[in-house]
């Protein structure tokens, strides 16, 4: 059975605020839609909750739930989710997290309009300390993109791949995976999106809604990360290269690896 947009689940221990992400799926208003759960080997009881979730609402028929071999993290359970999915665009969205609940119609049906590989919104980020702050990515238009706004792009891009939808045959036919690392893989994946995506369809509307916790993995202070991102951003130079397009964006990709490696591990580490 084929759907307009699969959205994907990594699943860690996230029973504490699995609730309000499960009623944010449940109430999108795009028909056709499945959502892929990827239980990564947590130890509470998150995935009991989405079972019995599932068997309330009766949603089995478009929700389901895979496993990954053993805990890897989230890039592995991301790459399951897309090899599993049957969607035209597939979405991404952590389990700690919820979207509006016109998000994925919204963000399809401008796909559609312009053909594009992908489409972006807004997120909205939400602190602990109760502050917000709006999350974009950078503007490039909704026409095939030339050279130089690719290098634009790629220079200037953040990796809130969860404000956008991707056309999952690109995925398929360009191969393009979340790295086996556990910092920056989504700056990668994303980054490879964008060396080969012919047209991005944007929205200046937030409809996710991306929120911090202090024991969030990825907001740990005093942790070295470098050897991880050398692993995910070099990535994106083995990509570049295998599709011959590495000598119109070497020059960028390099700024992305010390931009990205060098300058955050640096910053991550000594953060207090």
């Amino acid at each position: 059975m084929s759907y307009k947009v699969s959205i994907i689940l990594p699943v860690y221990n996230a029973s504490k605020y699995i609730k309000r992400c499960l009623d944010s799926l449940r109430a999108q208003t795009l028909t056709d839609i499945e959502v892929i759960f990827v239980d990564d080997w947590g130890t509470d009881d998150s995935i009991t909750i989405i079972n019995d979730y599932i068997l309330k609402y009766k949603l089995e028929t478009y929700w389901h739930i895979f496993r990954t071999p053993l805990n890897q993290g989230p890039a592995c359970a991301r790459n399951i989710g897309i090899q599993k999915a049957n969607g035209e665009y597939v979405a991404f969205v952590d389990s700690d997290d919820w979207i509006e609940s016109d998000m994925m119609l919204t963000l399809y049906t401008e796909a559609k309009k312009y053909q594009s590989d992908i489409c972006t919104s807004v997120a909205i980020q939400e602190n602990c300390d109760g502050s917000k702050k709006i999350l974009k990515t950078p503007y490039v238009g909704d026409k095939p993109i030339d050279i130089k706004q690719r290098r634009y792009l790629l220079a200037n891009y953040i990796s809130y791949f969860w404000t956008m939808i991707f056309r999952r045959d690109m995925l398929l036919q360009y191969d393009i995976c979340f790295p086996d690392s556990r910092s920056s893989e989504d700056s990668s994946f994303l980054g490879q999106c964008f060396l080969v995506a012919n047209r991005i369809a944007q929205i200046d509307k937030p409809f996710y809604h991306y929120i911090i916790y202090p024991q969030s993995i990825s907001h740990r202070k005093g942790v070295f990360r470098g050897r991880d991102k050398h692993k995910s951003i070099s990535a994106m130079f083995k990509f570049s290269k295998k599709h011959n397009i590495y000598c119109f964006y070497w020059c960028v990709l390099w700024w992305i690896y010390f931009k990205k490696v060098i300058v955050m591990s640096i910053v991550d580490y000594i953060k207090k």
